[in-house]
């Protein structure tokens, strides 16, 4: 709307626009709401849409792999170190086929004498056969821990956010829960 002036003696006078009446009809303020709604809805959509990409990038492991590939490669020598068993000393039986089944009571009876004979624990072993599990289970708490730190410090690094906080949240709507051993 441009400016109109009114001339008077010497000065030039702005002239006073006329002001439209506003009626708030019930109609515009339904439609300013759905509207708003409908915004709101379509933020909320990509919102989700982006959690579940970050979501679906946190769970692929082939992108840890393609990234840290010296790191997934002593992951996988440890746990296949932990996951394989040890081997079984083998103890060789003496193949003695005696007649009297005299002589086969005294040399199974002897055989279990030696079998019984280190078996026996003291109470310091018997303590560290309870203890022991229980700290390898802190210690891979806190590796665990460790490493997860590890990569957000090395994605925040690289520029990207964090797949695993993406608001600053430990997850999807809850709190980050701090672990200590």
């Amino acid at each position: 709307m441009g400016r109109c002036f009114r001339r008077g003696s010497s000065m030039l006078i702005p002239k006073r626009p006329r002001r439209e009446q506003v009626v708030a009809t019930a109609t515009n303020d339904a439609d300013e709401l759905r509207l708003k709604m409908a915004q709101i809805r379509r933020e909320l959509h990509a919102d989700v849409r982006e959690v579940v990409a970050n979501a679906e990038a946190v769970t692929d492991w082939r992108r840890y792999i393609r990234m840290y590939p010296w790191t997934a490669l002593g992951v996988a020598a440890a746990a296949g170190y932990l996951i394989v068993p040890r081997r079984h000393k083998v103890v060789p039986v003496p193949v003695v086929i005696p007649s009297d089944a005299a002589a086969v009571r005294e040399v199974v009876e002897k055989e279990k004498e030696e079998v019984k004979g280190p078996v026996r624990k003291g109470l310091l072993a018997s303590a560290l056969g309870f203890v022991a599990p229980v700290a390898m289970r802190a210690v891979q708490g806190y590796a665990v821990q460790y490493l997860e730190n590890w990569i957000a410090q090395q994605q925040a690094m690289a520029g990207g956010p964090s797949p695993a906080q993406p608001d600053g949240q430990g997850g999807a709507g809850r709190p980050q829960q701090k672990t200590t051993f």
